[in-house]
């Protein structure tokens, strides 16, 4: 049975599905899902900050060790990778060498059992979050984007339906089923029929536990996000990927395409206001970015006439440093922080 058959028996038995639930077995289901063998990657389905190159490690790196500093060097720090992937980051990060190296128990948290076969030696490999508080950071690098969530969509004016999802004729189509819960707090009230807002219920769960788990640290999340929902009329919050490029309905060919969302800035303060919220490309230029791009420059005109691996890597950082300090790519994510205090 191939996965749009299971979806579609589930739907036959239960009735119309979640679109929170279609999510999940779209992405996550153990053997058919999206993450069970598609994901980020240069010959994958798309690129995040660390595919990029090893400079990005490299900066994350370089923040370990402020974060180690500040918290006064405490041997064992931990820093917990969520949605490790196939464990890019942390094969730079381990690279780069930083200062806390001795000190440091990296922990990869991966729900894929394939990406987690590929993650480097150095690290312990987990297939969730670890199930006891420690002192350092918890760090996911878009990973709320693809938490499922569900959709809300106003029929009139302060009314929500639920976005459902159906099947008939062998395809999935939308099903708006009224709901009584009240969202207009949380939403605000709609001022006209048509308007949609992800629910990002997962997304709240995962930061509620992520900031029980941290004794002493912080938790960081990098990802594209939104003020707060509804979205800007020309904005489409509603994304799928596949091949490096865009993909198709989300309701098409389940567990063939990456399916993500803008994070809801809103949504996730009312776990906890955030400490910090600044973009990409100013937190990268912070942690010493454009140093290291002339850095790499002068190793490269040093081994220019002769050139080796050194150099060439080096050379790279600019082209490196072009793609994530981008404001309208990679440089224009949010990177959020919440900092914990005994």
């Amino acid at each position: 049975m191939n996965l749009h058959e299971e979806i579609a028996q589930e739907i036959t038995l239960n009735g119309v599905m979640p679109f929170s639930r279609f999510m999940e077995l779209a992405l996550y289901h153990p053997s058919l899902g999206f993450y069970a063998s598609g994901g980020a990657g240069r010959r994958n389905d798309f690129i995040t900050s660390p595919e990029t190159g090893p400079l990005f490690g490299k900066l994350v790196a370089n923040a370990l060790d402020k974060w180690w500093e500040e918290l006064g060097k405490p041997d064992p720090f931990y820093f917990i990778e969520a949605g490790a992937g196939p464990g890019t980051l942390a094969r730079s990060i381990l690279k780069a060498q930083p200062d806390c190296q001795m000190a440091l128990r990296y922990i990869t948290v991966e729900e894929s059992v394939l990406q987690r076969s590929q993650h480097p030696e150095g690290v312990q490999s987990s297939g969730q979050l670890p199930d006891k508080n420690v002192t350092g950071v918890i760090f996911a690098n878009e990973l709320l984007d693809n938490l499922p969530f569900d959709i809300y969509e106003s029929e009139k004016t302060g009314e929500w339906s639920q976005v459902c999802v159906g099947t008939s004729n062998g395809l999935f189509h939308e099903v708006l089923v009224k709901t009584d819960e009240d969202l207009n707090d949380l939403f605000g009230i709609a001022q006209s029929p048509g308007t949609r807002i992800p629910y990002q219920t997962m997304a709240r769960r995962w930061l509620n536990d992520a900031l029980g788990l941290i004794e002493s640290g912080r938790v960081v999340v990098v990802d594209y996000a939104l003020p707060s929902f509804p979205a800007p009329a020309n904005h489409e919050w509603l994304r799928t990927y596949r091949g490096h490029g865009p993909g198709e309905s989300p309701l098409v060919e389940p567990g063939s395409q990456d399916i993500t969302t803008d994070v809801d800035l809103k949504q996730i303060s009312s776990v906890r206001i955030p400490d910090s919220i600044q973009f990409q490309h100013e937190w990268l230029q912070s942690l010493g970015i454009s140093e290291l791009v002339e850095e790499g420059k002068r190793v490269w005109l040093e081994n220019a006439s002769n050139p080796n691996l050194e150099g060439l890597a080096a050379r790279s950082r600019a082209i490196e440093a072009e793609a994530l300090l981008d404001p309208n790519g990679l440089g224009g994510f949010t990177v959020i922080e919440w900092k914990i205090q005994p």
